[in-house]
């Protein structure tokens, strides 16, 4: 070893959150990585919960829990193409996604009413080819469009229940 050589930095998860996270980038749901992984839904949903933990995201969206998994380089990044011409209106649209959980703060961080916040994402979505907007969390990360920068942890902050609930479909 050189000099030069660094040592990665020690996983914060285990190898069986990594092999289900894995999957996550990809915006698979619950259900399809259990399959993929022969696990049971329970047993995905048990890692993924205990990842979050590990990385101060409990009641994040999914694309922001995404965002900290590619950003601690506990996963790697989809496989991606060439990315689309993204607007710079599409760049901030991404970033938001990937930085805050509830649609009110999406739309505050793009200047919509959070009714409005789905159409924006679902855009963006379909332009760069994404299942979803966590996959589109994914494929930004590989295109280098989302930098190192973690989103701020939530952990402090309580999420209402029915927050929650809608955040997994963003």
């Amino acid at each position: 070893m050189t000099t030069t050589d660094t040592t990665p930095s020690p996983a914060l998860l285990t190898h069986d959150q990594q092999r289900v996270a894995a999957r996550l980038v990809y915006g698979a749901s619950n259900q399809l990585i259990a399959r993929q992984v022969n696990l049971t839904v329970f047993t995905v949903a048990s890692h993924l919960a205990a990842a979050r933990r590990k990385l101060d995201r409990p009641g994040s969206s999914r694309a922001v829990f995404t965002h900290a998994l590619l950003t601690t380089r506990e996963v790697p990044p989809p496989s991606a193409g060439p990315a689309p011409e993204f607007t710079k209106r599409d760049r901030q649209i991404i970033r938001a996604v990937a930085e805050h959980t509830l649609n009110s703060e999406i739309g505050d961080a793009i200047g919509v009413r959070a009714d409005d916040v789905r159409a924006e994402i679902d855009a963006v979505v379909a332009k760069a080819g994404a299942h979803n907007a966590v996959h589109l969390v994914g494929l930004a990360r590989a295109w280098g469009i989302l930098t190192d920068t973690a989103p701020p942890c939530l952990c402090s902050q309580p999420v209402p229940a029915a927050a929650t609930a809608t955040a997994g479909a963003a």
